[in-house]
């Protein structure tokens, strides 16, 4: 197990459960040198994620947690593809959407969560370019789902 590895254990230590042999998407997609992660929540194995709106039922640091969980889950994601966190050179683009009231605007604080988890997990590589979106909903009610896409060693 990689350095990288032993930090996103501490960060998130249950994989989430491996898509079926059914799933309609692939979690990563892979193109020439890019990764690209499906939306991931903040599910921790087979517990289900918090549900919720941020700003009335999920406060900022709940959800920056959440965020953090869910990008660790898309690390994880690659480590299934990839076998290890080794291949990914560089944290390219990271979007973060808040499942948020109208009146809620601090989601970049969310956002922050995430961003977080991939400096921690992968030091420097983990730098990224950011989005952090206020939508009306998320799949399942979940607060936050976040998107990634690395560049990886072909």
């Amino acid at each position: 197990m990689s350095t990288a590895e032993n930090r996103l254990a501490t960060v998130a230590p249950v994989a989430p459960t491996p898509l079926g042999a059914d799933a309609v998407i692939d979690a990563v997609v892979v193109d020439g040198g890019t990764a690209y992660v499906s939306g991931q929540v903040a599910f921790a194995g087979a517990q289900g994620p918090l549900l919720g709106k941020v700003g009335v039922d999920v406060d900022t640091e709940k959800a920056a947690a959440e965020a953090g969980t869910a990008v660790a889950n898309g690390l994880y994601r690659l480590i299934e593809t990839f076998g290890s966190l080794d291949a990914v050179q560089r944290a390219l683009k990271l979007t973060v959407f808040v499942n948020s009231t109208p009146e809620y605007t601090d989601h970049p604080a969310v956002a922050n969560g995430a961003s977080r988890v991939l400096l921690d997990v992968l030091g420097e590589r983990g730098r990224h370019a950011r989005s952090a979106v206020g939508v009306a909903s998320l799949p399942l009610g979940v607060p936050v789902e976040v998107e990634l896409v690395v560049k990886v060693a072909p």
